[in-house]
Parts: C-alpha cells; sequence; structure tokens
C-alpha cells in the first residue's frame, strides 16, 4: 500500500505552466478526500507526503518552499523562495511567505506578507497570531497577537498572557481577557466555610 498522499497531476497552472495541481490518493484531512483536486506544486518537495497538510484552491507552493505537518493554503495564497509553513498554520486569500520564513501557526491572510527570516508561532499557552491587511513581516511574532501593521527584522514580539496584543497602523493596544475571581479549591470543598461564618 502506498503511503504517498497526493499525486502531481498533468493540470498546469494557467499563467506559470511549471505548476501543476495535485489530487489527493487517500484520505488526507477531514476535508480532502481521495480524488479531490488541490493546489499547485513545482515538485513533491512543496508538499509533505506526511501529516494532514494540504494545498488547496488556487494556492502555490514553489521554488524550496514547502508545506509541512497540519499546515494549509487556500484560496490565492503563495509560500515560495524557501518559506515553511508548518505546524498548525494557515493562509488564506493573497497572503504570501517567502525567503526563509517559518510560519509555525496562526493565520496569515488578505495581502499579508512574510519574508526575510519572519518566524511566526504560538506562545506556551497555545495562543497564535493573526495577521492580516498589508502586513509585512520580517521579524518575530510569537502569541495572540492581530497584526496588521509592520514587522522589521529584529523586532520581536511575545506574548505569553491571554489578553489579545493589536499592531495596527503604528499603533498597539491590548484587549484584555476579563477573568473571574476564583474561589480556591479547599473552600469549594467546605473545608473553610465554617471558618468564614466564624469570622
Amino acid at each position: 500500500m502506498s503511503r504517498k498522499k497526493y499525486e502531481i497531476t498533468e493540470a498546469a497552472h494557467p499563467k506559470y505552466p511549471w505548476l501543476h495541481r495535485i489530487r489527493a490518493i487517500r484520505q488526507v484531512n477531514e476535508q480532502v478526500s481521495p480524488g479531490m483536486l488541490g493546489g499547485y506544486v513545482q515538485t513533491e518537495d512543496n508538499l509533505s507526503q506526511e501529516g494532514t497538510c494540504w494545498i488547496y484552491d488556487q494556492a502555490v507552493c514553489c521554488e524550496e518552499a514547502a508545506v509541512a505537518d497540519d499546515g494549509r493554503m487556500f484560496d490565492g495564497a503563495v509560500a515560495r523562495g524557501s518559506a515553511l509553513v508548518g505546524g498548525d498554520a494557515r493562509m488564506f486569500e493573497r497572503a504570501m511567505a517567502e525567503g526563509n520564513s517559518s510560519f509555525f501557526s496562526g493565520e496569515l491572510k488578505e495581502d499579508a506578507r512574510l519574508a526575510g527570516n519572519a518566524v511566526v508561532q504560538q506562545s506556551d499557552n497555545g495562543l497564535s497570531p493573526l495577521i492580516g491587511g498589508k502586513s509585512n513581516v520580517y521579524g518575530t511574532v510569537c502569541g495572540w497577537f492581530v497584526v496588521n501593521d509592520n514587522i522589521f527584522e529584529g523586532e520581536h514580539y511575545l506574548n505569553r498572557t491571554e489578553d489579545m496584543f493589536i499592531l495596527e497602523d503604528g499603533k498597539r493596544e491590548v484587549l484584555v481577557k476579563q477573568r473571574k475571581l476564583e474561589p480556591p479549591e479547599e473552600y469549594r470543598k467546605g473545608k473553610n466555610k465554617r471558618e468564614d461564618r466564624e469570622r
């Protein structure tokens, strides 16, 4: 039994004839079943045969770029150069990852672009960035950010909290996650209720 999950068809991209459409040959993920057509690749190195990663619609992965793990590309998104789209990263619309960028988690959409040595990933708490608009990211973004701005090479943005940090048009904002005050475990079990009444 073949371990391959897709094959490269003879169907060439209408604008870039050296790119060819992919077709699933086994169940890839919850959305992609055998026979389903995907986006375009230049070689088999552009889309891993392992994991649940997939290139959908008119999306393109070419040159030395690669999609791996559970990374997914939709619409007209493009990965080129030596970009890596992995982890649970999602690319939509006209988003682009190029250069040596590494996109491991979150969403890249609209006309947003990762370039140079950009790194985009989730933080330790599992929250990931959303990068959109006409953003150009060359630095590092880690954690729960909404970015509609430029991040220059050497800039590092890290958010380990559950609050949402917003970087938009040169402005910085924070949306604070409201947290309820919770009683300690002992109180919930009733151990300290009597002591509280006696006070």
